[in-house]
């Protein structure tokens, strides 16, 4: 796969997904909006860290976000024993979309691309991710303008 920073390989995208493990800690929903994200992402952190899962280095943070509830998950090796807080996301195929502008209109994308997906395959979603588009240090700091819209089928 091409550099993950180059925004037209998530424009219109469609991906195998293979069957992964993620660490996922709940997040706060209300009117579609995330409460918490801030406080979950430390969680998120320090859950890790006390637990020594160590994120894949190209693991992505994803958060799923549904009408009252919501997750940030983030791709980390099978554990050896059980862990309630590791989700297995089975083998899926994935549909994306670059959505352009604040966050708090990136419901307006996911709905467009929810019903492309829906016509054009005619599966409805199962779950629908936001991947937030800086990465790496040379984007630490800057303001959060571009994100990828995940929907799995």
């Amino acid at each position: 796969m091409s550099d993950i920073t180059d925004p037209q390989q998530w424009e219109d995208g469609e991906f195998d997904w293979d069957a992964k493990f993620y660490y996922a800690v709940p997040v706060s929903i209300l009117f579609g909006k995330v409460r918490n994200l801030f406080d979950a992402a430390q969680q998120l952190r320090a859950e890790l860290a006390s637990k020594g899962y160590e994120p894949y280095e190209e693991a992505k943070l994803l958060l799923e976000v549904e009408m009252f509830k919501g997750r940030l998950l983030i791709n980390v090796p099978k554990p050896d024993q059980y862990d309630a807080n590791i989700v297995e996301i089975e083998k899926s195929k994935v549909y994306s979309s670059v959505h352009h502008g604040e966050f708090k209109k990136i419901g307006e994308t996911a709905k467009k691309l929810q019903g492309m997906v829906q016509s054009r395959k005619g599966v409805k979603p199962t779950a629908t991710y936001y991947w937030d588009f800086r990465h790496g240090p040379e984007m630490a700091g800057q303001r959060a303008d571009r994100f990828v819209v995940f929907c799995r089928v």
